[in-house]
């Protein structure tokens, strides 16, 4: 088993590092299921035989641990949306979401500081209170992290204190009072 993780920072910058020893995995893997702090002030260190890489937890944007195997379970429970990662061809094509029955599809662009922008399809069950379906919509920023799949193959940690919008197609049809209804131009 191996894993390449990936820093995605709010400068836009990617650093990449490949864990493919069952000591260091096994620290990594223990440290996800305290994954909820991850972006709660304390600096990720990522050191190896040539450096030692410190990352500011207020500046990291993503963090993606590629593999193929599979690492749901040392996620921190909770989250009740089911995002996905779009790969590049799937983030250029048309997207066809709604309501069906009791579910919901959409996609959802979030952009972070410094220009990254993580394309996915969040899928869920529609809550049926409208209170419910307010709060899921306004409480994205206020989560301690957002996990996500990719579409190659592991999961995604989301900062959403570095977000600083999110586009949701198709469109909410339930906005609270205070929005501003209006058309792009």
């Amino acid at each position: 088993m191996s894993i390449k993780v990936s820093v995605i920072t709010t400068a836009n910058r990617t650093r990449c590092f490949t864990l493919d020893n069952s000591d260091s995995i096994s620290h990594l893997l223990d440290s996800l299921k305290r994954s909820t702090h991850m972006f709660s002030g304390k600096p990720l260190i990522v050191g190896s035989a040539a450096q030692t890489e410190i990352f500011a937890a207020s500046s990291i944007a993503c963090i993606e641990l590629e593999t193929d195997s599979k690492l749901d379970g040392y996620l921190p429970g909770g989250q009740n949306l089911l995002i996905t990662a779009l790969s590049t061809e799937e983030a250029m094509a048309p997207f066809a979401g709604g309501l069906a029955g009791e579910n919901f599809k959409a996609r959802i662009d979030f952009y972070f500081q410094g220009g990254h922008v993580l394309h996915t399809r969040v899928e869920g069950e529609r809550m049926a209170a409208l209170a419910e379906r307010l709060m899921n919509l306004t409480s994205i920023f206020e989560h301690p992290l957002l996990t996500y799949r990719l579409p190659q193959g592991g999961i995604g940690l989301m900062n959403p204190q570095a977000m600083t919008r999110s586009l949701v197609t198709p469109a909410v049809p339930d906005l609270p009072r205070d929005a501003w209804v209006a058309e792009p131009v």
